[in-house]
């Protein structure tokens, strides 16, 4: 009965089979989610600590903070829209979502997200390359915002604060003073009552402003010279005051006067909230083909402000900075501000030192300002449409003159040549080119010179004097022959500092004279397959001429390269010296005793080449030995 009841055996393999397999699917899934997730080192929710109910001090220090950041922020972001040619409403957006959302993300106090100038001008090209009318590129913003998060994502969980440290800040200054003539220029259009053609460079919107001289209309120009005096008394007279916002009130309350008198200000356009646009265009791939590269290099310049601002800020606190987590905090406060309608953020210098300077204590600091500008918003936010053009232009250009950072210029100009030729660069393809193409385009030149000064050994020649004692050749007629020759190869020797290394090494073998080459690579780091192979083929060159190689100093990372390419067993082990951290002479007093062995004399001469950059260290070392 009990086998009458069994089933077939291939029945009851049908039946259990999907089991393994699904299970095996779901583990294989597992693996490769926790192996992924497992390399990205990132606090997910830091904000939870926010949770916690804060010392009332702390909570009473981060208000006050708050409260001054939030008079900043409004005025600041309604001119920063006016940058990108946005609704003022956007700006505003962007400054709340962030300044509330990102602190739960980044968990630090030191930077304040929110619109900034430098990311404005981006913005405003970004959304001048997405191909719609002028009119519609306000369709484009959610999508090229919601992008810009996307790579900031991206970017912290690929680590990509690895290479932000291979990108000079040269090529930031560079940018935001090429920024800065471009916003200043792009506003005299307001200051002067006019409207210019399409233009994505500088020197096109400058062409249109020449071209449209004739059109200025003086009751503009008017108002924009009240906005500077203003502005000017109250910096000098009351520097305490939010003197923005009471520049802004006046000369909303002299443009109203102007009306009466039958002059017509522009102002800006009609306070909606029907503004707000929940990601249109999403699904127009042409669109998101267009604003990729512009995204990718606001994102670019997202990261160096934070960076720059959080590591100044944390290095007086004696903190720690962690790019990768701001990096992730940005790209979720873009992320959300995108679905709100905002435009981007990014890391503030001006809030940022505020709230330094007005004590906050901790993140709450930027919350409570995010909250402020929101009550403000649905307060006075409807009043912003009777702010004259001409005096928030008047601001701006104030806030683009202080782009101007001379200290940074005059560093990059009179320090290196290579951050002249950086910042030279940057600026000038800024100004004649497009901004984004300029930043990737300067980071470029920053890291091809960083390579090109990488891989650049300097070679000097040493040799014993009468007294014996380790001196520098005066003159290469007086070698005496045979000799030995001690090449020290010092620095990173990767593929990029190969073919020079080599050249100068084969330019000291030239002479005949030299019977024996003693590598010391006691100092060589990043060895690669293409040094490798330049070590081989020196050894290979130096035997057809009945020469030899011996290599010495041969620290545990270049003994397991060149052991791995099995030069070690071509070289011959007994050519082969390794460090002794105990005393690093030894190994290179070793091979100079098989070197005597090999000539079968004592009384070879030694020549002593040194990187230039290690002159004086190498000579203690030898004259200690």
């Amino acid at each position: 009965m009990s086998d009458s009841n069994t089933p077939p055996p291939s029945a009851a393999s049908n039946t259990q089979s999907p089991r393994p397999h699904k299970r095996r699917w779901g583990l294989i899934i597992r693996f490769w989610t926790r192996s992924l997730f497992s390399t990205i080192q990132l606090d997910w929710f830091p904000g939870r600590r926010l949770l916690r109910k804060p010392p009332r001090a702390t909570r009473a220090a981060d208000a006050r903070a708050g409260l001054n950041i939030a008079l900043l922020s409004f005025p600041q972001s309604i001119a920063y829209s006016l940058i990108a040619g946005v609704p003022p409403l956007a700006g505003l957006i962007s400054s709340v979502v962030s300044t509330t959302f990102g602190p739960f993300f980044n968990g630090t106090r030191f930077v304040v997200l929110g619109p900034t100038n430098a990311t404005a001008i981006l913005l405003l090209t970004g959304l001048a390359s997405s191909g719609l009318p002028a009119d519609q590129r306000i369709l484009a913003l959610p999508v090229f915002v919601l992008m810009v998060g996307g790579f900031l994502i991206l970017g912290a969980m690929a680590n990509a604060s690895l290479l932000i440290n291979y990108i000079s800040r040269t090529v930031v200054t560079g940018y935001v003073t090429a920024a800065a003539l471009f916003i200043f220029v792009n506003q005299i259009q307001n200051v002067l009552g006019f409207k210019i053609g399409e233009a994505s460079t500088f020197l096109g919107i400058v062409s249109n402003t020449i071209r449209s001289l004739p059109l200025t209309y003086w009751p503009e120009v008017l108002m924009a010279v009240a906005a500077l005096a203003i502005q000017t008394g109250l910096t000098l007279w009351a520097p305490k005051w939010p003197n923005i916002v009471f520049t802004l009130v006046l000369t909303s309350l002299l443009g109203v006067g102007f009306s009466y008198v039958g002059w017509s200000i522009a102002s800006i356009q009609d306070f909606s909230f029907a503004e707000i646009r929940l990601l249109p265009g999403i699904y127009n791939f042409e669109l998101v083909g267009n604003l990729a590269i512009p995204a990718l290099a606001l994102a670019f310049v997202s990261i160096l402000e934070a960076t720059s601002i959080g590591k100044t800020l944390s290095a007086r606190a004696g903190q720690r900075f962690d790019v990768n987590q701001e990096m992730y905090a940005m790209g979720l406060s873009n992320t959300a501000s995108a679905v709100c309608g905002g435009m981007n953020a990014s890391g503030s210098l001006t809030r940022s030192m505020l709230a330094e300077t007005s004590g906050a204590r901790s993140p709450l600091a930027n919350v409570y300002s995010g909250i402020v500008v929101l009550l403000l918003l649905f307060t006075v936010g409807p009043l912003i449409q009777y702010i004259p053009k001409a005096a928030l232009a008047v601001l701006v250009m104030g806030i683009a003159l202080s782009l101007f950072n001379r200290h940074n210029i005059r560093l990059a100009m009179r320090t290196t040549r290579s951050d002249t030729i950086v910042f030279t660069v940057t600026c000038s393809a800024a100004l004649l080119l497009t901004i984004d193409a300029a930043i990737f385009l300067g980071a470029f030149v920053s890291i091809l010179l960083f390579l090109h000064k990488a891989g650049t050994p300097d070679l000097v020649e040493y040799n014993f004097n009468p007294e014996g004692q380790l001196a520098k050749l005066a003159d290469r007629k007086n070698r005496a022959v045979p000799g030995i020759s001690i090449m020290h190869a010092e620095g990173d020797l990767f593929f990029g500092s190969t073919d020079l290394f080599d050249q100068q090494i084969r330019e000291v073998i030239r002479d005949p004279s030299l019977k024996i080459i003693i590598l010391r690579l006691k100092n060589a780091r990043n060895l690669d397959a293409t040094a490798a192979a330049a070590i081989e083929e020196l050894h290979s060159f130096l035997r057809k001429s009945d020469r030899h190689l011996l290599i010495s100093g041969a620290i545990r990372e270049v003994t397991r390269v060149l052991g791995n390419s099995g030069f070690i067993d071509k070289l011959g082990p007994e050519n082969f010296f390794r460090e002794i951290p105990s005393n690093p002479n030894l190994s290179t007093r070793d091979a100079l005793k098989r070197a005597t062995e090999i000539l079968g004399r004592r009384d070879a001469e030694i020549r002593i080449f040194v990187d230039k950059s290690h002159q004086n260290k190498q000579e203690n070392s030898e004259e200690g030995s």
